[in-house]
């Protein structure tokens, strides 16, 4: 019973792991890749497409976290693109302060 308990847990935990870490990398990967405010001076609509692999990393994070062999590195791998993001936004908040 506790077993399955658990298992249950860990089933809303990764899907909102996977819910949450799409909501942020999602929005943030096409709003740079379009160029961000102001900068889509060329008339394309992605100026910086190198920038969706981001996306890619995140779903193949995504995709390994259901195989059951790589669960725990689908997790991480869908967790970097998140945190790579909140890094970057708290080091330029610091650098901007220092």
């Amino acid at each position: 019973m506790l077993k399955r308990v658990i298992k249950i847990g860990f089933e809303i935990y990764r899907l909102i792991h996977i819910i949450l870490t799409g909501i942020i990398t999602v929005p943030i990967v096409l709003f740079v890749a379009t160029g961000g405010i102001g900068e889509n001076y060329t008339g394309n609509a992605f100026v910086y497409p190198q920038f969706l692999l981001i996306i890619l990393v995140w779903l193949v994070g995504a995709i390994f976290s259901y195989i059951k062999k790589f669960t725990k590195l689908g997790l991480i791998i869908s967790a970097l693109p998140p945190l790579y993001f909140i890094l970057k936004i708290l080091f330029a908040i610091l650098d901007i302060y220092i």
